[in-house]
């Protein structure tokens, strides 16, 4: 019962997640979430089948539960794609995505790829295999024990949130009220109203050359997601000056990096002298009796 309960956990977190991402360009839940995408996520437990354990699992299509739901303006191309789609298929894409990473085709973040890890204590052996399948509508997804190393390193290569501020020409967007493209001299960045903000707030910009501050939000391998935006203010020589983006590396060279890490690892040394207490050896055996 308590692996059950670990599996449906893990599911419905990864299912939320990655619906989050493709609605709004971040997977975590930002404010209260709607009865509609709670209805949109339900998952239920249909049947247990004979033989090696077999859950049979339903949910509905998207077409269903999320007709004409607006979804992240940034990325129009999900709406093409998402009502064919059920929160399983969207846990099963997400671990595919993963294990076999493309920057251009990514729907994941930091936030997401946590939750995918996290699916790892479902496992209590390295043998173990559990299949995913979407009823042949997509390829059925295999995972081993040993693929949530990769997914650690994919992970681990994405950079903490930041406070940064940034110079640049306001855009507007007229079919989302909290979303802004910010034209920058490195490119557009995606901007994100914070609720403290209301769209009247940046209107008046439109056009002209601004100073924001908010919490930049990145892709694996360092690449801007969007930008969460906090404050606004006029633009100064000092505040283009410190708005310099600073240089990441690539997906590639951080994984390099993240295994090379792991691989000259010396957990031993992590351990020695870090003991909390002042017990010698005499007392911590007694007290195991």
């Amino acid at each position: 019962l308590q692996r059950l309960a670990q599996l449906a956990q893990a599911i419905t977190e990864i299912a939320k997640g990655a619906l989050q991402i493709r609605l709004q360009g971040f997977s975590t839940e930002r404010g209260r979430k709607t009865e509609r995408i709670s209805n949109a996520l339900k998952i239920k437990l249909a049947d247990l089948k004979p033989g090696s354990t077999i859950l049979e699992l339903e949910c509905d299509s998207f077409s269903e539960t999320l007709q004409g739901q607006q979804g992240d303006f940034f990325r129009p191309d999900v709406l093409t794609h998402l009502p064919s789609q059920t929160p399983m298929s969207l846990v099963i894409d997400s671990f595919r995505q993963a294990l076999n990473y493309k920057e251009e085709a990514s729907e994941l973040d930091k936030a997401l790829l946590k939750k995918l890890k996290h699916f790892e204590k479902v496992f209590v052996s390295e043998e173990e295999i559990v299949t995913m399948a979407n009823r042949g509508s997509i390829p059925d997804l295999m995972l081993k024990k040993k693929d949530f190393e990769k997914i650690q390193i994919l992970e681990e290569s994405i950079p903490e949130p930041q406070e940064i501020l940034i110079n640049g020409i306001v855009d507007e967007l007229k079919y989302s009220k909290s979303r802004v493209s910010i034209a920058t001299k490195e490119g557009v960045v995606n901007g994100i109203l914070s609720e403290e903000l209301e769209p009247e707030d940046i209107s008046k910009y439109w056009g002209k050359e601004l100073t924001i501050a908010g919490t930049a939000h990145y892709l694996p391998g360092g690449k801007m997601s969007f930008l969460y935006i906090e404050k606004l203010f006029e633009p100064s020589e000092r505040d283009k000056y410190f708005s310099k983006p600073s240089k990441k590396e690539t997906v590639e060279q951080q994984i390099q990096r993240q295994q090379k890490n792991l691989k000259n690892r010396n957990l031993l040394s992590e351990i020695v002298g870090q003991w909390p207490g002042d017990e010698n050896i005499s007392e911590i055996l007694n007290g195991l009796d």
